[in-house]
């Protein structure tokens, strides 16, 4: 391997015997990681890097040695240090702008990226990477085939016979007929063209007035810019007497758009050539880079585990594992089946681990076949039951939930659930994108795992696990369980040193249960209801497919984004506002801000939100409902949001519309069994009562005291209007204010949540500062332990990392100082909820209620109450609810019940 920089040499070329000439492909580094920063807008990892140009350019690059496999490859750099061309001409790129702050700390990794894949780097101060590019293609010329990768047009007069350009974004070759076509003169003429028309992109002038397409014409009659000089007289007046003015600027332009192929550089044609990446240090950039997909397609190094990995098909090796499990003080469990729905997948098979590096897989549902032999589902739940119910005998689990609810379905109601290694991933890192268990592996085991996909298939050739060679299914199965017992160790410890385990064990430990009874529960929908809505809004959608017909003048595809971007921007004329990869953008907020100018954006808005309700909800649920149980089962999930709050899917029941009719309508289909009713607990205004707790404001602590309305004397506090001459819709701007204020909004963002001006939404937020000094001062303190400390943290101390605190981008220190504010209130009202969510299931079991909790949507808390319990559970529901946690204020819920989630609303 050559070094990462060369310094002055001299240049020689070993000759290779070879039945077809070898090629060299030169990368043009610094104008690639410009273009994939701006392909790729926003990627960065849980700890704040930006790495949109590194994934971008890593992508580039990998997508070369796959496709093309060339022999050789090298990356060529620009220098910081300045060239003979600012020296002659001191304008030349002062047009650029600088390096975007984002790209600055991306430029390191991507050479440690590509030194990791054991590929030259060539970088020479006073010398641009065009000059290094020529001058090795020059050389190298008569003894390989060299293919320039960039997209400059200045490169295109090196194109030879033997040289061409590729542009990887166009995937196009550019070879001497293509330059001809591109600009009408041979190759080594582009510089003449340039000398004339002159480059904005790098600054350099050319001639005042002359353009490329002129530029092209002239040096097509002439040949050179020395030529057309001395024959003037044989041009129009026009541009003779622009020439002979700036005849000197011509050549100037010339010189500096030429590239010099004479750099004092050595190299040997081999330091180029392609050797096996460097394994170890890939992955190690890669996992701290987050690119778990360059780490799943990196080849697996040759290594030697211990894997002690049984198949049980007979019953004395079950029953002598029976033995070893009742000694054993933990072991982790791991079920195959045959659904990612607990709630309607069939087992097929489980694994146990309670020794690192050894388990065991028990086939119980796979489909017969030839040498097939698997003992009797049955019977192995049988001899199960009673260890998997011992609380003594502790069991983990990668995302144990799931297999508490499929074990519930066979009447074994797991116990002694001591860990899950997915929720403890995700309090160590709870900005990491994933947690499964082939991230967690590869993160703290630096442990490839076998991919589920590579088992069953994708696509239409999928299969399901019980159709997967036994073999095969141990292997797989085992290397789970083993890998989530090593990770129990580990993380457990890794909790303990974050401080993190009270938050474990008293919320998000406990929580595991109570969501999986919950999910189990469900909640019953009236499906005839939801299908009369449906012929409802296809109604409604057809007639607001005829006002926008006619509002366009014409009929066209309303999904369409680049049919209706045409109508807007083309036809109607409307502002383009922004544009995207494949034309105009006709996002939500392009739309509202057109809906001021025209009607038709506002009706494209409506039909959306028509069309979306109708597909996610109104047609999507009934085809949701389970088959035996006749109800409606979604996913609650721990490990999703970075603040702590949970997330459902499958389907997802937080975000049905609440103030709309529609949303309305949807939640009359979300009904109790016979002889029960819905009751819904809301907590009051509960992060701003976390607020008032944390920054002890005294003006927010007496109003809460007082059981005010808090939009009402905040309204009252900046408008200096007494509380009983509080308008509305001054209230309504107090509520925004009040909500804009946690939320860390800033003034322009304040100013179009209240339709005002920036500097009206400034007096506000100033005004709600010198009211609420107790806030302003919370919030600079957040500030400034966010920064010192790198994190925030909840009440019950769950902590968000926002290493971007300190960015120099302002967009991406503004965000994440919004999340500062914003996160220990609304972090600590997650905690609450799912705290008081504890003890209400405990408490309907103490109490022996044939109440269910069946739902959680954001601060709100659904259930199905029967009719005589009504009293004795709203109560008591309340009761937990406000006294769950002590502040310095009250907790305040509100209660209501009806014959649907819309009444008891």
């Amino acid at each position: 391997m050559m070094p990462c920089i060369l310094q002055r040499i001299q240049v020689e070329i070993v000759s290779k015997q070879s039945p077809h000439r070898p090629r060299l492909f030169l990368i043009d580094g610094s104008s690639y990681i410009f273009r994939a920063f701006y392909a790729i807008r926003h990627l960065s990892n849980s700890r704040g890097l930006p790495t949109n140009a590194i994934f971008g350019f890593t992508q580039m690059l990998l997508k070369i040695l796959k496709e093309h496999r060339p022999e050789y490859l090298a990356v060529v750099f620009d220098s910081k240090a300045p060239t003979f061309r600012s020296d002659v001409y001191k304008e030349y790129k002062a047009n650029r702008p600088s390096m975007p702050d984002a790209l600055i700390p991306q430029i390191p990794y991507i050479k440690k990226v590509i030194d990791g894949y054991r590929i030259a780097i060539l970088e020479m101060d006073g010398y641009e990477a065009d000059d290094i590019i020529g001058t090795v293609a020059k050389a190298v010329e008569p003894e390989v085939d060299v293919v320039i990768i960039t997209g400059d047009k200045d490169i295109l007069q090196l194109v030879g016979k033997r040289i061409q350009v590729y542009d990887t974004m166009k995937e196009r070759r550019i070879g001497e007929e293509e330059v001809k076509e591109r600009f009408g003169v041979r190759p080594e003429q582009v510089v003449e063209v340039m000398g004339l028309s002159g480059d904005t992109i790098d600054n350099i002038p050319g001639v005042p007035g002359i353009g490329e397409k002129t530029a092209i014409e002239l040096i097509k009659n002439f040949g050179s810019i020395e030529n057309l000089i001395k024959n003037l007289d044989l041009i129009p007046k026009r541009l003779k007497e622009k020439l002979e003015t700036h005849a000197e600027l011509a050549i100037l332009s010339r010189r500096l758009a030429t590239i010099n192929t004479n750099v004092p550089i050595t190299f040997r044609i081999e330091d180029f050539a392609i050797n096996p990446p460097d394994l170890k240090r890939l992955k190690e950039i890669f996992k701290e880079l987050e690119f778990n997909k360059f780490l799943k397609e990196l080849p697996e190094e040759r290594e030697i585990l211990k894997r002690d990995y049984h198949l049980i098909t007979e019953q004395n090796q079950f029953l002598a594992l029976l033995e070893e499990l009742r000694k054993a003080q933990t072991f982790s469990i791991d079920i195959e089946t045959t659904s990612p729905y607990p709630m309607w997948a069939e087992l097929v098979g489980l694994s146990i681990s309670y020794i690192p590096h050894q388990a065991f897989y028990i086939p119980l549902g796979h489909i017969p076949h030839e040498g097939y032999s698997q003992l009797s589902s049955e019977w192995v739940l049988e001899q199960l039951k009673p260890i998997l119910e011992d609380e003594n005998i502790k069991k983990v689990g990668q995302n144990i939930k799931y297999e508490w609810i499929v074990l519930k379905r066979h009447g074994i109601d797991l116990r002694g659930i001591e860990f899950d290694t997915m929720i403890a991933s995700y309090l160590l890192n709870p900005t990491k994108h994933n947690h499964n268990l082939s991230e967690i592996a590869r993160e703290y085991l630096d442990r490839p795992l076998t991919d589920y996909k590579e088992l069953v298939g994708s696509g239409q050739k999928a299969v399901t696990f019980n159709q997967v060679d036994l073999e095969r299914a141990k292997k797989y199965s085992c290397e789970d369980a083993d890998v989530t017992l090593q990770l129990f160790h580990l993380l457990h410890k890794r909790l303990e040193e974050e401080g993190l385990n009270d938050l474990y064990d008293q919320v998000e430990g406990p929580l595991i249960i109570v969501l999986g009874k919950m999910e189990m529960n469900g909640v019953k929908i009236d499906i005839d209801l939801l299908r009369d809505f449906s012929k409802e809004i296809e109604t409604q959608l057809l007639q607001r497919m005829e006002r926008i017909y006619s509002l366009a003048g014409e009929v066209f595809n309303i999904n369409s984004s680049q049919q209706l971007g045409k109508i807007l921007f083309e036809k109607l004329k409307l502002p383009v506002i922004k544009r995207t990869k494949t034309g105009y953008s006709t996002d939500v907020e392009v739309l509202e801000k057109l809906s001021l100018q025209h009607d038709l954006p506002l009706e494209i808005l409506g039909y959306r939100n028509l069309n979306k309700l109708k597909s996610t909800y109104i047609d999507a649920l009934p085809k949701l409902v389970h088959p035996e149980t006749g109800r409606l089962h979604t996913s609650y999930n721990q490990t999703v949001t970075a603040t702590g709050r949970l997330s459902s899917s499958d389907p997802n029941l937080q975000n049905i519309p609440i103030r709309s009719e529609e949303g309305t309508r949807i939640r009359q289909a979300f009904i109790p069994e016979k002889g029960c009713l819905i009751a819904s607990a809301d907590y009051s205004q509960i992060e701003l009562r976390i607020l008032a707790h944390l920054s002890q404001d005294e003006r927010l602590i007496e109003a809460f005291m007082r059981d005010e309305d808090i939009h009402a004397r905040t309204a009252s506090e900046i408008f200096g209007v007494p509380m009983e001459n509080i308008t509305p819709s001054m209230r309504r701007e107090a509520k925004v204010i009040n909500f804009g204020i946690i939320y860390g909004m800033s003034a322009y963002g304040l100013s179009q949540q209240l339709g005002s001006e920036p500097k009206i939404a400034q007096d506000y937020i100033d005004e709600y500062f010198r009211k609420y000094t107790g806030v302003k001062d919370y919030i600079q303190k957040s500030l400034k332990e966010a920064r010192d400390k790198g994190y925030v943290t909840t009440l019950l101390s769950r902590r968000r990392y926002l290493p971007e605190m300190n960015s120099q981008t302002s967009a991406i220190r503004q965000a994440s100082e919004r999340m500062a504010i914003n996160t220990p209130l609304q972090g600590t009202a997650a905690d609450i909820i799912k705290l008081a969510m504890i003890r209400i299931q405990n408490r309907i079991e103490e109490l022996s209620l044939n109440t269910k909790m069946i739902m959680q949507v954001h601060d709100e808390l659904v259930f199905e109450v029967p009719e005589e319990e009504i009293p004795k559970a709203l109560s008591m529901i309340q009761n937990e609810m406000e006294k769950v946690i002590t502040l310095s204020i009250p907790l305040r819920v509100s209660i209501h019940y009806g014959k649907n989630w819309a009444e008891a609303h």
